[in-house]
């Protein structure tokens, strides 16, 4: 790629020097329709607009390259980002092999490594973990064994059966007899035989004669009935009701139950009946399965031998060929989990862990290690493309007849990249270093084009959100340009150009041109300019237009377009010439984040014009011309301070009076100020002021006069309890306490800090004559003081209280040292306190004074370190290499994961950021793929595409395709939806499907396919919605007609959203369904890949943003890590969610599970107000003591965990539709 940038004069006129196969992209780029109807007269070509724009396709053959995030153009950005992602891509595979690789995603192994954190790593309870044994279930390969009839790897169940039992009523309790027939899963019962004269009837015909029915797999619990009058007593638990029924014989009784053991969950089946048959959790009764005990400590090659071994003791069975025990490996049963290391031992794989935790049987597969390579090799067909085209229902089955193009190649392609891998040329003149540039920093607005004659407003309503557009209201505009730093505005960066009127354009679009614009110059030269700093573009429309300048207080501003530009690019150099630049709408910011690269002629823009110099300008901050005191001086004005030597507070406080209970409480603005050292209050903000001396006050609180309140509620579940947080401050030698109120607690504390702190007067702190040279009068300020023998007596004078302060002052330089050391120390303590117990807590700039002057005493605080990088003037070049320097020597955090802090937007500088991403790629696989979603937000806070987060990233998603790049791909697909993102995350996202396996680009083109916006399940959950007012019956023909539609299409194999692990085939349409909510979910059942495996059940939402669900659910899965970190096991169980869209989403369901609303109807329509609800479903469902006992212990400790855990996050809209319990 050979395209470069050359700017030239102040007409800033743009040259590219592409190759042939570029331009003939640009050439139709301009045919294209979007662009036809565009104002040539006003609007450069898309040529010059873009000189690094190429097609984002594979130059390779004539197949197109899929892209998750199509429609991209390159840009500067773009091409320096994926020559990044080709140094990454070359350096993981001089680590691994492309084979190794391509082995690694279609046979993952998913491994507890060293230092694993999550995977419940070994605590106290599991040191012995590796000497403890596990039931196991194994199943040796079919092709060993020598058998004349056809193997099975499952055992068919014949339970068809019928039968005379007496059944109890639900309203009259007299057992009566009844004709039970259980057909499947679903036990109906008539009043005498459904037969005609000997033959039985149709399935018509029997349900117009059956008189009710039980679903099986409905049932929590089938126990024996405790009755003496009754034997052969069998109870069907459900959330409808219990069920009685009887048999009349032993022979009977024994038919019947052993039925219906073999059709009801395990789970629910009561132990006494598991014994008499010996039923277990993981049937074994195919002619490959081998029941066995391994233990934890073995190695996976000792596995192996104790399987044949087990297997050959047998009395049953069958011989077997030839075979080499070391030729073979492990795979759990019903799940992409391979067990491949011989020498590693079981107790270092996640799913044994899980096993350990939940005390579930192991299920392993032998398997030859020729089918890993061959596995490795093939393409399977769920490279195939669905269709994603609009359409009804009614012809999505004509449109299924031609999807698949199929992907198959006959050689691993480990890249389709092509030649968008080189790098962009760039200019090879000598380029200056920007600290000896001493020019200020300045910009020249030209024009805005294509301007809207709307602007945008958000409109939320209890459903949904949505954006409207409303008419322009101004006739004028202006550009208002502001500079920013790490998402702080700089001091005095912000200047409005002049008013000018809008313009009529093409396609009913406006524009606006300065004829004669000026230079805008701001006060920071360039030599001082940081690499992060940003300038923001925002065009206002102005409604009442005020002479030459919109910054007329009485001119009413209306936000139209904004924008963002980079002062530094992605390689370093300034930002020079002539700029077009995309605009957003008016819902959007650009001080942090990504700023538009790519211009489209159609599209709102804005010409901006950078200072323009001989050479190329490199940031380096290490010639400074060798003036770096005056440098300093004037570099500190260059950003608002975050620190101040003195402590000044100030914000809205109410106050109540003399007597407090005769008057009311009042709002007023409050000002603590240590230079008078004086708490000042008034009825606003630039009223006259009264004056309370603070020296040596007490402050203290005043709970006896808190207040409770509730706000407005909308409904019930939005109403808030509040209460107001008083204290009390008593100046020295009055009788009078004033009683003030803080909204919250923490503000409270604050305040009171803050009070506290001025009315000690440490000399060390408040002594002006080392800090400033000279003590400054604040009578300027013309506090007026309140008469002593008024209602607020006990204060002084204005005057008194400055001549008191300054007698104070001057008093002070006599205190002793050990004094100072002793006060400093306290303060210091203070500032511990705070950093350790309130991570939340506003460090005010007196307090970040403090922290800074005093960094070396917190350096063995781990969580001290955001707090003390957050007072860095990072413009200042020695307090940027200081800050530096202090990192490596912090002391190390208990987890890696609090150096994501590091990563938020208000560390922008890069050396901060590189090295929390060289901390963060410490944590093991599993561990990182629990923050895979704020790593991935963090990437918003980053200048460039270019960044070691992102390339971190792509690297360990390489490496790890299935526990990293599943969960990474669809994190970033869904920001991608976002107007903002999606160049930066669809440019990340489609690098990373270029250097991805050719399986794992396969399988996230199919779960992009049916899962993603606008995909096939989206479709049939639309077409389903469609039949809404038809009713249920209308509503399932819908689903099931799509559902069966696309199972033709469906592979026999492919992974889903929610797990890896998990591979699924066909959609069992019989047993899915619409639930009954709002948005009309659908409930899922897919076949289990591999026979003989469990089904799986999800759920997929359309209509509704998962995001919030998915966040709180890792949260909560946080949580329960940490807590059994502790040896603490509050049996926390948080399903799996995930995001397609926006507004789609994929979830697990949790099996045996009920919502609290079923149990509740137990009871009837008044059962929600019946407190025995829950003890009389427990007892039900568990009728023996002992398991009464520990399901007992189990609820309460999983509702203490739930309980602090949405205490925590502020989940408030928990409900009995949205609460499960699970039957034991």
């Amino acid at each position: 790629m050979q395209s470069v940038l050359q700017s030239s004069g102040s007409g800033g006129s743009v040259r590219s020097t592409a190759s042939s196969f570029i331009s003939a992209a640009y050439n139709n780029y301009e045919v294209g329709a979007s662009f036809r109807n565009v104002d040539v007269s006003l609007v450069p070509s898309f040529e010059a607009l873009n000189p690094y724009a190429k097609v984002g396709r594979s130059m390779m053959g004539d197949d197109k390259r899929w892209q998750p995030v199509p429609d991209l153009y390159h840009s500067k950005e773009s091409l320096y980002f994926r020559s990044a992602v080709g140094k990454v891509l070359k350096k993981a595979h001089e680590e691994i092999s492309p084979a190794e690789l391509e082995v690694r995603a279609n046979t993952p192994e998913f491994k507890v490594e060293e230092g694993d954190w999550i995977a419940h790593n070994s605590n106290q309870k599991n040191q012995f973990a590796l000497i403890t044994p596990l039931k196991t279930v194994a199943r040796i390969p079919a092709n060993l064994i020598i058998s004349d009839e056809p193997i099975s790897l499952t055992q068919p169940i014949s339970n068809h059966m019928g039968g005379y039992l007496r059944k109890k009523g639900e309203k009259n309790k007299a057992f009566k007899k009844r004709y039970m027939e259980l057909n499947g899963s679903v036990l109906a019962y008539y009043k005498k035989k459904p037969e005609k004269n000997g033959i039985p009837l149709s399935r018509d015909e029997k349900k117009t004669l059956e008189r009710g029915r039980i679903d099986l797999d409905r049932v929590s619990s089938l126990q024996p009935m405790e009755s003496k009058t009754e034997p052969y007593g069998i109870l069907l638990v459900t959330t409808a009701r219990t069920w009685a029924i009887c048999a009349d014989s032993e022979p009977e009784y024994q038919r019947w139950l052993k039925g219906l053991c073999d059709v009801v969950k395990f789970s629910a089946v009561h132990v006494t009946y598991k014994r008499m048959f010996q039923l277990q959790e993981v049937s074994a009764k195919a002619i490959t399965d081998v029941r066995m005990v391994v233990t934890t400590g073995d190695t996976v090659g000792q596995i192996v031998e104790h399987i044949f071994n087990c297997y050959e003791q047998a009395l049953d069975a069958a011989p077997l060929r030839p075979y080499n025990p070391a030729e073979y490996r492990l795979k759990i049963t019903g799940f992409r989990d391979y067990i491949i290391d011989r020498f590693r031992v079981l107790n270092e794989y996640v799913y044994v862990r899980e096993c350990l935790l939940t005390k579930k049987t192991i299920r392993l597969t032998v398997i030859h290690e020729s089918v890993i390579q061959e596995t490795a090799m093939m393409n399977l067909s769920i490279g195939r493309d669905l269709p994603v085209s609009g359409g009804s229902m009614n012809n999505i089955v004509n449109q299924f007849a031609d999807l698949w193009d199929g992907e198959r190649a006959t050689s691993l392609q480990m890249t389709t990249l092509g030649d968008e891998w080189e790098r962009p040329s760039v200019d090879r003149n000598p380029s200056l270093p920007s600290g000896i540039i001493q020019q200020p920093f300045a910009i020249r607005i030209r024009r805005v084009l294509n301007i809207p004659r709307t602007t945008c407003v958000r409109k939320r309503s209890s459903e949904e959100a949505i954006v409207s557009r409303i008419p322009l209201t101004s006739s004028s505009v202006i550009v208002r340009i502001e500079l920013y730093d790490g998402g702080q505005l700089l001091d005095n960066a912000v200047i409005d150009t002049s008013d000018v009127r809008l313009k009529a354009q093409r396609n009913d679009l406006l524009y606006a041109e300065w004829e004669d614009p000026v230079w805008h110059k701001f006060n920071i030269d360039i030599c001082n300019v940081t690499r992060t700093m940003r300038v923001q573009l925002t065009v206002f429309g102005v409604k009442k237009v005020v002479g030459s300048s919109a910054s007329n207080m009485d001119a009413t501003e209306e936000k139209m377009l904004v924008t963002g530009v980079n002062a530094f690019e992605v390689d370093d150099t300034l930002t020079q010439g002539q700029q077009y630049v995309h605009m957003y709408n008016n819902l959007h910011s650009c001080i942090q984040g990504p700023v538009p690269h790519v211009t489209l002629p159609n599209e709102p823009m804005i010409q901006v014009e950078f200072s323009k110099f001989d050479a190329p300008i490199k940031f380096d901050w290490n010639d400074d011309d060798g003036s770096s005191v005056s440098d300093r001086s004037h570099r500190r004005s260059i950003i608002t301070s975050s620190r101040s030597v003195m402590l000044r507070k100030e914000g809205w406080l109410q106050k109540v009076g003399n007597f407090s209970s005769l008057t009311r409480w009042r709002r007023r603005w409050f000002v603590v100020d240590q230079s008078t050292c004086t708490l000042s209050y008034a009825d606003d903000e630039n009223a006259p002021r009264k004056l309370i001396t603070l020296r040596n006050c007490s402050v203290t609180t005043a709970d006896d006069m808190n207040q409770k309140f509730t706000t407005a509620p909308v409904n019930k579940g939005t109403r808030k309890l509040r209460q107001t947080w008083c204290f009390k401050v008593r100046p020295m030698g009055s009788s009078r306490d004033y009683i003030i109120s803080a909204e919250t607690k923490q503000d409270r504390e604050e305040w009171m800090l803050a009070i506290q702190t001025v009315a000690k007067g440490d000399s060390s702190i408040t002594d002006f004559s080392s800090n400033n040279g000279s003590f400054e009068d604040s009578s300027a300020s013309a506090p007026v003081a309140e008469s002593p023998r008024g209602e607020e007596s006990g204060e002084l004078d204005g005057k008194n209280i400055l001549e008191s302060v300054a007698q104070d002052r001057r008093d002070s330089t006599s205190r002793s040292s050990g004094h100072s050391s002793s006060q400093r120390e306290s303060e210091l303590n203070e500032l511990r306190k705070l950093i350790l117990l309130d991570p939340l807590y506003r460090f005010s700039p007196y307090q970040k004074e403090q922290l800074w002057m005093h960094r070396e005493e917190f350096i063995d605080i781990p969580a001290a370190l955001p707090r003390i990088l957050s007072c860095v003037h990072w413009d200042d070049r020695d307090e940027c290499k200081e800050a530096l320097k202090l990192l490596p020597r912090w002391s190390v955090p208990d987890h890696q994961a609090a150096y994501i802090e590091l990563l938020n937007g208000e560390f922008a500088n890069e050396g901060v950021r590189t090295f929390a991403v060289k901390k963060l790629s410490q944590m093991a696989d599993t561990t990182f793929s629990y923050f895979l979603p704020q790593l991935v937000q963090a990437i918003k806070f980053e200048n460039h595409h270019v960044s070691p987060l992102a390339m971190l990233l792509i690297e360990r998603a390489i490496k790890n395709p299935n526990q990293i790049g599943f969960d990474l791909f669809w994190s970033m697909k869904v920001e991608a939806h976002n107007d903002q993102y999606r160049e930066r995350y669809g440019t990340i996202l489609n690098a990373y499907l270029d250097v991805c396996s050719s399986k794992m680009r396969a399988i996230l083109k199919l779960q992009d396919k049916l899962f993603s916006e606008g995909g096939m399940l989206e479709r049939i959950c639309q077409s389903v919605k469609a039949k809404k007012k038809d009713g249920a019956a209308e509503m399932k023909r819908a689903m099931q007609q799509g559902l069966e539609a696309l199972n033709e299409l469906l592979p026999g194999s492919f992974q889903l959203p929610l797990d890896p692990r998990i591979e699924v085939g066909k959609i069992i349409v019989s047993k899915c369904r619409v639930m009954d909510s709002a948005k009309k979910p659908l409930w899922l059942v897919f076949e289990n890949a591999e026979e003989g495996g469990d089904p799986v059940t999800v759920m997929f939402k359309a209509g509704d943003d998962v995001r919030q669900d998915c966040l709180t659910l890792q949260l909560i899965r946080l949580m329960d890590e940490m807590w059994r970190d502790e040896g603490l096991d509050l049996a926390m169980e948080p399903y799996k969610c995930v995001a397609t869209s926006p507004m789609t989403g994929i979830l697990q369901m949790v099996p045996n599970s009920v919502t609290t609303a079923e149990v509740h109807r137990r009871d009837g329509m008044m059962g929600t107000f019946k407190d025995p609800s829950f003890s009389d479903w427990i007892r039900a469902n568990n009728p023996d003591p002992r398991s009464h006992k520990a399901a007992v212990d189990l609820f309460g400790r999983s509702c203490a965990g739930y309980c602090v855990a949405t205490c925590v996050l502020g989940i408030g809209d928990r409900h009995n539709d949205n609460i499960m319990v699970c039957a034991n």
